[in-house]
């Protein structure tokens, strides 16, 4: 207990275990609790005693709930006009109804239904006073639980309405509005829609829970005005699964839209089942209030917080939204039973199931604007078909799909690397790599690690896969990654090192040279001749007369030869320096690698916190980032193909590794940039995919011609380091100077009388001469271009013509030549000349 962080951990687990699981609320937090639970009460009273009519604004009827009073000053002129939009909606779904279940009979195909040959056509008020089963089995899903996703366009058949002045001090007397200015406030002409509704099970059933079920929405409504992806608000109402319509309200203190839900609906039949359902779900959700310390005010907000708990409560719009699906496409196919293996699923062969589409009016009583989906028949199908999804279950089935096939994806990753890492497992083919660049992909894996470690948590129903892929993510990029880098920057160590060297000499040499210019530039002092000393010695110890010659500086490091009686202290010293030498060096390296993996992980966070905080930005501005991103992520070639041209090496990395690295990692980018239905919903740019394409086609390409033609031929000689040339172009001036012609010429013997027969050193063929591989013991015909057959443009052409065949043989400083495939196969392992024992310039 000595230990002061013993006594801090002890005291936190205390602290844990000993506070209680929940605080009682404040005197003012239960007060407004009971205010809130007493207003929902009496809003439910009057639910329960109102009818069916019982609110029309034309007829001066009106309810005694939040908003729907007279002097509350709510746009409701508007509501019967858009009540009869939302039934042309239904008419459309019906006639599209009727024309397959023509097709069907016409066809052959039973419909276990009674024939409707005689029959009148069904019109919108027979179909919702009704609410029969006359739909079923309709090509209609029962249970529509899904995301969906299309465009809005401000309504053209209900123009909108100019906001009415609203007295937020009497809607809401106990919230006091820190602006006057509305939150979801749509102002503009066009944008983009989603909508999550999940289907609820509150309460008693009904006699027919078929009839009516209470659902819960999540609607996001993107425009100029919006951050991020868009207003995003909660909306609670009643689908009816035979009808395939949908009435949805917001609710907030200055709006009770779901206590007067029902007389928002469009036939009596309609309002009475949704009377029924809600007495029973709003009872229940005020009784958990009554008996739960803890809960909300308002169980029912449309916010993400509840208004009333923030700090600085903002008004907002309230939202009416009718939405109406429409039947399926192919009569044939059994929805219900589909609808039954996809929820409970036995493993029977189903044929895919089918997208659901919706159309959708949106109606804001107290901001006065009336939105529709966009799709025929006001617009073609090719500038819209209204609001597109599938059901959560067929959805989550093609994310796991997606999910898994990303995880094939990085195996693929690991599998590429695991050879790379085999391949460059020498100091000199690890000299070559490009640190730089598998950084990147290390990065880009982190990345994603993190991503689905982030969704895992989010979404329950696909755990197991989310949290696999992000192991092996996490698998690829610590411990084969950052070991593969690791093991780079040991090798390249060195390297630094010289680089820090030189940057210091010039560094010296920029000082000395403004020191000697600042001593130029500084009148000179006449310093009077020392004295001369006079001692014993006389003459001798006199200075030198002014014209006697000086010691001339060679500039040599002077020697220093200790005494032999001191021989033994200098060996005992150089022996201890010798000993601490590699010490220090391991305790450097250990620190360099200390900081590259703060460096790297610091990076990592800081990415993902940025991209994050630019999901809440204008759609341009994310767009913008998200595809410059995506440029620099997969702009991994460059730095190899710089270090190429720096240390003049080709061969780094192999072609298979190159090729698959570039296919794997473009995968789910171009698929997030071209699927229209992708998992996560993000807008299809077919251009920047195309762009980001050939962004790394043109890489790949830099890296297959500096394999082919060198790895310095479009860059100019001024803008490289020098660096040696293994494949020179050989002349015969170079041969009879003596300068760098090979060693090593064959020494064959022949009869030198004999005309067929070549000089040593000579081939058969003109133009070429023949030398010994000292690694496979094999000849070697080179091509030398003879004397006075090259200068100029001739020079070049000649240079150009046998750039193929000089690949085949390598030089070295020494001038010793081998086979290419010799000597490189020598180099992977040993930098120096296998004949002469030279070091050797890295390839």
């Amino acid at each position: 207990m000595d230990s002061p962080r013993l006594v801090l951990v002890v005291f936190l687990l205390l602290f844990l275990f000993l506070s209680p699981d929940s605080q009682a609320p404040s005197l003012s937090q239960q007060r407004e609790l009971d205010y809130s639970v007493q207003d929902e009460k009496n809003a439910l009273d009057v639910l329960n005693s109102s009818s069916y009519g019982g609110f029309d604004s034309t007829n001066n009827r009106w309810l005694n709930v939040t908003g729907f009073r007279q002097d509350d000053g709510y746009v409701w002129d508007l509501l019967p006009r858009v009540q009869e939009r939302a039934k042309e909606q239904i008419q459309r779904s019906l006639d599209a109804l009727q024309q397959s279940r023509s097709f069907q009979n016409t066809s052959g195909f039973p419909n276990n239904r009674p024939s409707t040959e005689n029959a009148e056509p069904r019109t919108v008020q027979h179909a919702l006073s009704s609410m029969d089963p006359f739909m079923d089995p309709a090509p209609l899903y029962q249970n529509v639980t899904g995301i969906f996703k299309g465009e809005w366009v401000s309504s053209r058949t209900v123009p909108g309405h100019e906001p009415p002045s609203l007295n937020l001090s009497a809607l809401a007397p106990r919230i006091y509005y820190t602006s006057k200015n509305y939150n979801r406030n749509i102002t503009g002409q066009s944008g983009d829609l989603r909508v999550q509704i999940d289907e609820r099970s509150g309460g008693d059933p009904l006699p027919d829970p078929g009839l009516a079920i209470d659902v819960k929405a999540q609607l996001t409504i993107e425009d100029e005005t919006s951050t991020g992806d868009g207003w995003e608000l909660t909306l609670y109402g009643v689908h009816y699964p035979r009808q395939g319509g949908i009435v949805l309200s917001t609710t907030s203190e200055k709006f009770a839209g779901i206590f007067a839900l029902p007389h928002l609906t469009l036939s009596e039949r309609s309002f009475t089942l949704a009377q029924k359902l809600l007495n029973q779900t709003l009872g229940s959700t005020i009784h958990r209030q009554e008996m739960d310390f803890a809960s909300v005010s308002n169980p029912w907000s449309s916010s993400p917080s509840n208004p009333s708990e923030s700090m600085f409560p903002v008004p907002h719009c309230e939202f009416i939204v009718y939405l109406q699906q429409h039947p399926t496409e192919d009569p044939e196919i059994d929805l219900k039973a589909m609808e039954q293996e996809l929820r409970f699923p036995t493993g029977a062969s189903m044929p895919p199931a089918p997208s659901i589409r919706m159309s959708a009016l949106l109606f804001s009583p107290d901001c006065g604007f009336v939105l529709e989906s966009k799709g025929p028949p006001d617009f073609s199908p090719q500038e819209g078909l209204h609001l597109n999804g599938r059901k959560q279950e067929s959805f989550i089935r093609i994310a796991r799909h997606c999910i898994l096939s990303f995880a094939a994806v990085i195996c693929a990753q690991i599998f590429l690397l695991m050879r790379q890492m085999k391949e460059t497992s020498t100091p000199s083919t690890r000299s070559r790599v490009s640190f730089y660049t598998i950084s990147m992909m290390a990065l880009g894996d982190g990345f994603a690690c993190m991503g689905f470690m982030v969704v895992s948590i989010l979404v329950d129903a696909a755990f197991l896969p989310l949290i696999t892929t992000a192991f092996l993510s996490f698998l690829c990029v610590s411990f084969f990654g950052m070991k593969f880098l690791m093991d780079i920057w040991t090798v390249q160590a060195p390297e630094r090192q010289e680089r820090d060297r030189e940057r210091q000499q010039e560094r010296d040499r920029q000082n000395a040279a403004a020191a000697a210019a600042t001593a130029q530039a500084t009148p000179a002092r006449t310093t009077p001749p020392p004295a001369p000393v006079i001692t014993a010695a006389g003459a001798d110890s006199l200075p030198l007369p002014v014209t006697a010659r000086r010691p001339a500086d060679s500039g040599a490091t002077p020697v220093i030869l200790p005494p032999d009686q001191d021989l033994g202290a200098a060996e005992a010293e150089d022996n201890a320096a010798a000993q601490t030498a590699p010490q220090t060096t391991l305790g450097s390296a250990r620190r360099e690698m200390s900081a590259l993996y703060s460096k790297f992980y610091f990076l990592l966070l800081g990415i993902l916190f940025l991209s994050l905080h630019a999901t809440t930005w204008p759609t341009t501005l994310r767009s913008i980032y998200s595809n410059t991103l995506a440029c620099l992520y997969l702009s991994f070639w460059i730095p190899q193909i710089h270090r190429n041209v720096i240390r003049n090496c080709r061969k780094a990395l192999r072609w298979e590794f190159v090729i698959g690295e570039s296919i794997l990692r473009l995968a789910p980018i171009v698929y997030f940039y071209t699927v229209p239905d992708n998992i996560l919903f993000i807008e299809n740019d077919a251009n920047a995919a195309y762009a980001l394409i050939g962004w790394v086609w043109i890489q790949i390409w830099a890296l297959v011609s500096q394999e082919i033609l060198g790895p310095r031929f479009f860059v100019p000689k001024d803008w490289a380091p020098p660096a040696y040339d293994y494949h020179p172009l050989l002349r015969e001036e170079d041969e009879e100077a003596g300068a760098s012609m090979p060693i090593g010429f064959t020494q064959a013997t022949a009869d030198p009388t004999s005309p067929t027969t070549p000089r040593p050193g000579e081939s058969k063929e003109k133009g070429k001469k023949v030398f010994d591989c000292a690694i496979c013991t094999e000849n070697i015909e080179v091509p030398v271009v003879p004397s006075g057959g090259g200068s100029g443009e001739g020079s070049a052409a000649i240079a150009a013509a046998t750039i193929f065949s000089r690949r085949t043989y390598m030089v070295t400083p020494c001038r010793h030549i081998f086979h290419s495939q010799c000597l490189e196969g020598w180099m992977r392992y040993r930098l120096q000349c296998p004949i002469c024992r030279e070091n050797l310039p890295p390839l």
